[in-house]
């Protein structure tokens, strides 16, 4: 993803980083994503990512940047339909 895109799409978002917004969209695909704590502040940014809900038009936008950015968004026991 564009992180410009995305941080914009974060600042919409109670202020998200563009980190934020990523670990959120991972939550909300149904993952639970591994997260590496070394700073205190990624703690905030974990905290602001679970409180996150997107709408189905945000989920929309963010798989159009991921698929804009190449990025393969189906886990490896996935199947492409």
């Amino acid at each position: 993803m564009n992180n410009e895109r995305q941080a914009r799409f974060g600042d919409q978002k109670q202020g998200a980083a563009a980190p934020d917004v990523a670990t959120a969209w991972a939550i909300a695909k149904g993952t639970t994503p591994i997260i590496g704590i070394t700073k205190p502040s990624y703690i905030d940014g974990l905290v602001r990512a679970i409180t996150m809900t997107f709408s189905s038009d945000e989920i929309a936008e963010l798989e159009a940047f991921a698929d804009a950015a190449n990025v393969n968004t189906r886990g490896w026991w996935e199947k492409e339909v």
